[in-house]
């Protein structure tokens, strides 16, 4: 290292990632300033590499670094903690332009200080001698740059040693959790504001205010948390761990907790949708002076924007302008329209291409093997719906929402009937599979009230989101109502086979809607197609 005929002072952290050795933190004179002459005794470290009390995560541990205004506490001939009166951390910062962090600091304090060891402090930015607050709401406004923790809760102790000058090696014993989500499933749109951890513990204190001893142990907690949020300045999700994207950092007390959970809180500003993802975990150990990382995959169901077809077409409705594609005119938001390169077909005349409705009595191509619609009233009678507002993506954007339904498998075993009972009879014991008149069964109409959440036996169940439709190149109900094509048409009419679900209502129909309408498909030999998870 690079000496000069004075002392450089830092305060260093043995940052671990799950027990490992945080990378190698090289000291280096990175100053070309002069340094001004301050009174006090000197605290520094000139043999140990610099400690900081901002962080950045480098890929395999934090790497600190000094911000202005920071202040160390030392233990004077009397007894008596001392805050340092001057330091050099913002001749540093100005010495290299555009900085505002720097990588070691020297601390003048004043007191008495003649024996061979003096007890050092550091408190946070705004701590007091004796008294360490770690806060139940944090923010962090920079990727990568957890300038905040000094703020937030972060503490150190040590021995420094010497005569006239003294060197001490500062031990950081808050604890502390590096977040890096990622969503491998594919592009979900939306930011994350903030991330959050619980206990299910009331009594437990992931935050608070405590006394803090020499040895740096907390006691006396007062004001305390069970949970700790951090808020975010709309923080990136990108498709595989990137901590330079999104690395965000938590100052949390350390210890053991039990049942703990991490929830993520997302938003879309463009399709204005919120939502929350949760991990928990059985236990977890926070260990002072290290830092756990976190790299959570969110998981989120991105569903493909390439599913919806007019009634029983040979080609999905946007084939060859696919909105991320060679061509993408494909509109993705509701109310978007392009009349000009959707299909052809009218509502009530099909142009006969192979993006257009099939106008014959039975269904060939795109329909073939969807539901009939004995299955459809089955489902809507007896599915027993209930709502989760769940988060999805598609076409680049946040959704919420989807209706698990029972299956088929389950139904039938409910009502003592096989599968193909299902498929060759209605609920009522009719045959609707060639009824020429219009049919419909809507929930809502027969006093119906969907539940809020999901079911508590969910793998009997399967989920159908509410993809909204196209309708003469209109995207419309996304992120509000499913649509589905079943497999029969309304003989000698316009309309076909549906099924229909939203919030409120699960609606079974054979002739509802133009054939002309760009439904997604749904096979009930296959019903897990949609299941998010």
């Amino acid at each position: 290292m690079n000496k000069k005929s004075i002392y450089f002072g830092g305060l260093l952290l043995t940052a671990l990632v799950l027990g490992s050795c945080a990378s190698d933190d090289t000291a280096t004179d990175k100053t070309s300033g002069k340094n001004t002459l301050k009174v006090g005794t000197v605290f520094s470290s000139e043999e140990e590499p610099a400690t900081r009390t901002s962080a950045k995560y480098t890929g395999s541990g934090l790497d600190f670094y000094w911000t202005a205004s920071d202040k160390i506490w030392v233990k004077d001939d009397n007894g008596n903690y001392n805050q340092s009166a001057s330091d050099d951390i913002s001749s540093r910062i100005a010495a290299v332009p555009g900085s505002t962090t720097t990588d070691k600091a020297k601390f003048w304090v004043n007191g008495s200080y003649t024996g061979s060891t003096h007890k050092v402090r550091y408190t946070g930015k705004n701590g007091t001698k004796d008294k360490v607050t770690i806060k139940a709401s944090q923010t962090q406004n920079t990727p990568n740059d957890a300038a905040h923790i000094a703020d937030d809760g972060d503490f150190g102790v040590a021995d420094a040693t010497g005569s006239g000058a003294y060197n001490f090696t500062l031990n950081h014993k808050a604890a502390y959790v590096t977040f890096m989500p990622y969503n491998t499933q594919g592009k979900i749109g939306g930011v994350i504001q903030k991330i959050r951890i619980s206990t299910s513990n009331p009594s437990d204190h992931l935050a608070g205010t405590f006394d803090l001893a020499d040895d740096g142990t907390l006691s006396n907690p007062t004001g305390t948390s069970n949970s700790v949020e951090l808020n975010l300045s709309n923080f990136s999700i990108p498709q595989v761990s990137t901590y330079t994207k999104n690395a965000a950092t938590m100052v949390v007390k350390p210890g053991t907790y039990s049942n703990v959970t991490i929830e993520y809180t997302l938003y879309d500003a463009v399709t204005n949708v919120s939502g929350t993802i949760k991990r928990t975990y059985p236990s977890v150990t926070f260990d002072a002076g290290k830092n756990t990382p976190v790299r959570a995959d969110l998981d989120i169901k991105v569903y493909s924007a390439n599913g919806y077809y007019e009634w029983d077409a040979q080609q999905h409705y946007w084939a060859g302008y696919e909105w991320d594609g060679a061509n993408p005119t494909q509109t993705v938001l509701n109310g978007e329209s392009n009349a000009t390169d959707a299909p052809q077909s009218t509502n009530y005349v099909s142009a006969h291409g192979l993006r257009d409705f099939n106008d014959g009595n039975s269904s060939s191509h795109s329909a073939v093997n969807t539901f009939n619609t004995n299955e459809a009233f089955w489902y809507a009678k007896e599915g027993d719906p209930h709502w989760e507002d769940i988060l999805w993506a598609t076409m680049g954007h946040l959704y919420t929402g989807g209706m698990w339904i029972k299956k088929q498998s389950i139904i039938a075993r409910d009502k003592g009937k096989t599968i193909q009972q299902l498929k060759d009879e209605a609920p009522d014991g009719n045959n609707y599979t060639t009824n020429t008149n219009g049919l419909l069964y809507k929930s809502s109409d027969h006093g119906v009230t969907i539940p809020e959440g999901r079911p508590v036996n969910i793998n009997e169940y399967f989920l159908l989101p509410p993809l909204g439709d196209y309708f003469l190149g209109a995207l419309e109900s996304l992120g509000d109502t499913g649509l589905f094509w079943g497999s029969e048409p309304q003989v000698s009419g316009v309309g076909a086979t549906n099924l229909r679900v939203n919030r409120h209502f699960i609606l079974a129909s054979n002739f509802l809607g133009s054939r002309a309408c760009g439904f997604k498909i749904f096979h009930s030999s296959t019903e897990d197609e949609y299941r998010p998870f």
